[in-house]
């Protein structure tokens, strides 16, 4: 693999939490690669450090032991190259829409004529024109949190990290988020990186899935996967469920329920 391809690089990281009886080791010798243009989904049952994984990426957590690389140089903290999307959209009620979407390009001191074009075609994306002057608290769960990605997108991020953007959504509104993140990571070329408790909804994005154990987490198994793919070519967009698809997700909850 060329080094130009890779963004990511774990290198036997270990997570250890307190002393005595009461420590914890959150992940156990986690080696790990990503490579641009990557929609990776780490899933894993609860507690097995998967959150911290993704802190570990983002620079808000150091691990105990082992290296973390962005770029090919180690991760000393969090910055706007790449951007994290929370579980409950992390948004600033006193601003709009737009002056939310702008706010990174804003505090960087980007060109105002750039920054006014750049809104108006992540609005446009993420089909939220209309509500561009509106305030946070007009918003539904599912339109914030398409706020709440698009202000991730404006910083024009390596990769985006997402923390189960999807978990406190309805079904209906999660299965249409599905399909909204996965066309803008196609449009926009992201590289993603997000974590899950849904084993049809990495199937469905993920192009590689990564399985962790419980605590302590240990990577599993990686499966490269193409149904993310096949629902571009689809004209409902959605997911065939056939035998193969059957079998993988079988497959992914003998790995989850065993370990």
């Amino acid at each position: 693999m060329s080094e130009n391809k890779q963004l990511v690089k774990l290198e036997n990281i270990y997570m250890v939490y307190g002393e005595g009886p009461q420590r914890t080791t959150a992940l156990d010798n986690i080696n790990l690669e990503v490579n641009k243009g990557e929609f990776i989904c780490v899933l894993g049952p609860s507690g097995c450090g998967k959150s911290t994984l993704l802190k570990i990426i983002a620079g808000y957590q150091f691990p105990t032991k082992g290296k973390a690389f962005f770029q090919d140089k180690l991760i000393k903290g969090p910055d706007w190259h790449k951007g994290v999307v929370f579980q409950s959209p992390t948004l600033y009620p006193w601003l709009s829409v737009e002056e939310n979407i702008t706010f990174g390009p804003r505090v960087r001191g980007m060109d105002r004529e750039k920054i006014k074009e750049k809104a108006d075609h992540i609005l446009k994306q993420i089909d939220l024109s209309a509500e561009a002057g509106k305030s946070i608290f007009e918003l539904s769960g599912g339109m914030k949190q398409r706020v709440a990605l698009a202000r991730v997108l404006a910083n024009e991020p390596e990769m985006i990290l997402m923390d189960e953007p999807l978990g406190a959504l309805d079904a209906l509104t999660r299965l249409n988020m599905q399909g909204f993140i996965r066309n803008l990571w196609k449009e926009n070329n992201n590289t993603v990186l997000m974590i899950t408790h849904d084993v049809d909804e990495a199937m469905a994005l993920g192009t590689r899935v990564v399985v962790m154990s419980k605590q302590p987490g240990r990577i599993l198994k990686e499966i490269e996967l193409d149904y993310t793919f096949s629902a571009f070519q689809s004209d409902t967009h959605r997911i065939e469920m056939d035998k193969d698809y059957l079998k993988t997700k079988e497959e992914i909850l003998d790995l989850i329920s065993q370990y």
